[in-house]
């Protein structure tokens, strides 16, 4: 395609977000019309919808409408980069708000938070972190998620394992993954104990880092980074992984009946605290615990990664205060416990994590503890941060399958991330 084609399909593509678009404004009844795009969608969407509602009925002067752009959210980045925007959105992914934030297209909250008596120190630490960018907070969120090791205590008693003691450590954990794997006569799987996956979390376990803040420099290549790797190289090795991945073409949807632990073909799945309502819902009889990532000599115990969606209001917005206003109440207390009882996610909020609701609740408290945690780690604050997970994950496919050696892929990572993260970082301070 032609650069004449491209800039052709970019000004359509921004005359459409212009025509959906409708800025915020101030009506002849002096109340001010906030435009609010979601990512949420279904059951999520409806409850986002009711929360909305009662915003309004609360808040004479403001009305907000919401839209969901689940789907599209390549019509989010084109209204940044056009700046047609809505007035406040939730459709921008953690690991987005970096590269928006440097960018200039997003309003810093920290001026807002003060001004209404809110702080940091409300939110969990590493959900914290992640919603700040150079020591100024860009966003806030509702919702956060934790991870962990879910396992089948039936396979583990059949297997000969102690169901109601699971893995401490990693050793233990490759222990009951070999006792866990069963095969059919021709040799291909019945079951697999465990497929470990996502480099960046296992890095995590492993003790190491994606990016060392106190030199601006990317470290893909952390010793225990090429160890995780290794690691995860070596089940590629002893169970084959061509064969995982031809057995893995059985796998039903894990929203369905047919999921795979659902049905017995994993023992072990790395998944986070919407694992109750699945197995509720899709696997009621089967016996099942849960335990935290355990770690190898020297990694991090109680491990687990944190992300999701985040409310911004972009720099575009022209009522910034009464998109605050918004902002700050379907972030706060009240409407952060009704939208994650709803839904199913732990809230980031220390005080509605600490109710009685989510405390009672056993898998709850456990992934609130691990998200709550001192090695809960989010996107880290790089820019660039989905081209590099992004190159993270194209390295671990390429370990996996025998490719090219886990330090050289690694080593290569990090030469060609910094030089993207420099190239940034200047184009930037130019401006």
């Amino acid at each position: 395609m032609s650069k004449s084609s491209y800039a052709i399909i970019l000004v359509i593509a921004l005359l459409v977000v212009a025509l959906l678009y409708t800025p915020a404004e101030k009506r002849t009844d002096g109340k001010v019309n906030l435009t609010y795009w979601t990512g949420w969608t279904g059951h999520e969407l409806e409850v986002q919808r009711k929360l909305v509602a009662r915003f309004n009925r609360e808040h004479p002067n403001i009305r907000v409408r919401i839209l969901s752009v689940a789907g599209s959210y390549q019509k989010v980045r084109i209204a940044f980069a056009g700046g047609s925007t809505p007035d406040v959105c939730s459709a921008i992914w953690a690991d987005e708000l970096a590269g928006y934030a440097i960018r200039g297209v997003l309003t810093p909250l920290d001026t807002f938070m003060k001004e209404y008596g809110r702080s940091g120190d409300e939110f969990m630490p590493g959900v914290w972190r992640m919603l700040s960018f150079r020591g100024r907070p860009y966003g806030l969120c509702s919702t956060t998620n934790s991870t962990f090791i879910v396992y089948n205590k039936g396979i583990f008693r059949r297997s000969g394992l102690d169901p109601e003691r699971h893995p401490r450590t990693l050793a233990e954990l490759d222990r009951a993954a070999e006792l866990t794997t069963a095969y059919n006569a021709d040799g291909t799987f019945k079951r697999y104990g465990l497929r470990p996956s996502s480099l960046v979390f296992w890095a995590y376990v492993f003790g190491g880092k994606w990016y060392d803040e106190k030199t601006g420099r990317i470290a893909a290549n952390d010793p225990r980074n090429v160890e995780a790797l290794r690691w995860m190289v070596s089940y590629a090795q002893r169970y084959d992984i061509t064969r995982m991945e031809a057995f893995e073409q059985t796998f039903g949807s894990i929203q369905t009946v047919s999921g795979p632990f659902f049905v017995g073909k994993m023992a072990m799945w790395t998944t986070g605290e919407w694992a109750e309502e699945h197995m509720r819902r899709y696997a009621p009889k089967v016996e099942w615990g849960y335990f935290a990532a355990p770690p190898p000599p020297g990694g991090r115990r109680n491990t687990c990664t944190v992300g999701g969606s985040v409310f911004v209001i972009p720099a575009a917005c022209k009522h910034k205060k009464e998109a605050w206003e918004f902002l700050n109440w379907i972030c706060g207390p009240e409407a952060v416990k009704e939208f994650c009882l709803s839904i199913g996610n732990i809230p980031p909020l220390k005080s509605v994590a600490a109710e009685p609701e989510f405390q009672n609740r056993p898998l709850y408290k456990f992934a609130i503890e691990l998200a709550g945690g001192r090695n809960a780690f989010g996107p880290p604050p790089v820019p660039i941060w989905p081209q590099y997970a992004a190159e993270i994950a194209r390295a671990e496919d390429y370990a996996m399958h025998g490719r090219r050696n886990p330090k050289q892929l690694l080593d290569e990572v990090t030469i060609k991330m910094q030089k993207e993260l420099d190239r940034t970082l200047a184009a930037f301070r130019s401006r």
